[in-house]
């Protein structure tokens, strides 16, 4: 190869390797990933603590004394959900139904032998939910609806005169409140939540006969909880 040729051939080699790089620097950068979605159906478990609470008052048919308690206890909440959502921009709306299991039993007793125990075993509620994207990936949301559940109340005095012993399970319906916390995991099907709601399942009274005749006693109930707990769901 002559030195002209050679000289050619070295100018084509740079300029094809500059414009290469040149065609490489000016090519776009990558588009951002689109932002996840919220809309759609979901499943997931939920797991927590409850905390129950009563109001229990008490009276006697003609005449004798009345009086009134309360009861507390902590438990162990566990069950599942479904719900769907849709979204508007940034702001989520949609419902829930979920089903859970209690644990816990509150009882008091009062100097002359009485004795109150409350008991809610099962609750199910559902639920409007309406949230606000804090970014598109964590939402914080109020909910509340209908709450559905069963209920064990009881009463009982000392055995012998104007003995006393009466215990009902019912199931009950009320409401519900509350709020919380989800945040969309990185691959957007998996969400987790934490959430606090109060359900109110409304007053419920038993009548116990007394071992006297024609001596009877009332107590009337509230039935009430606090719940905390955890939620995983997968989105369709």
């Amino acid at each position: 190869m002559t030195r002209k040729g050679y000289l050619l051939a070295t100018v084509s080699g740079v300029a094809a390797v500059t414009a290469a790089g040149g065609a490489q620097a000016a090519a776009p950068p990558p588009l951002p990933p689109p932002a996840a979605s919220w809309a759609g159906w979901y499943i997931g478990l939920n797991a927590g603590a409850n905390w129950q609470t009563a109001a229990d008052s008490f009276g006697y048919a003609a005449g004798f004394e009345t009086g009134n308690t309360h009861t507390r206890a902590t438990g162990f909440i566990g069950g599942g959900q479904i719900g769907y959502n849709w979204q508007a921009g940034n702001f989520v709306y949609g419902w829930e139904a979920d089903i859970a299991g209690l644990t816990g039993k509150e009882s008091a007793n009062v100097p002359d032998g009485k004795t109150f125990s409350n008991q809610m075993t099962w609750l199910s509620t559902v639920r409007a939910k309406a949230g606000l994207l804090v970014d598109p990936s964590t939402m914080a949301y109020a909910t509340g609806g209908l709450a559905v559940g069963g209920v064990k109340n009881s009463l009982q005095t000392r055995p012998g005169f104007l003995g006393f012993s009466k215990a009902e399970s019912t199931t009950r319906v009320g409401w519900t409140v509350g709020g919380g916390v989800e945040h969309m995991l990185s691959n957007s099907r998996w969400t987790v939540a934490l959430e606090g709601l109060y359900a109110d399942l409304g007053p419920s009274s038993a009548t116990a006969v007394g071992t006297t005749t024609g001596t009877h006693k009332t107590a009337h109930f509230s039935n009430r909880a606090f719940i905390g707990r955890l939620k995983l769901n997968y989105k369709f």
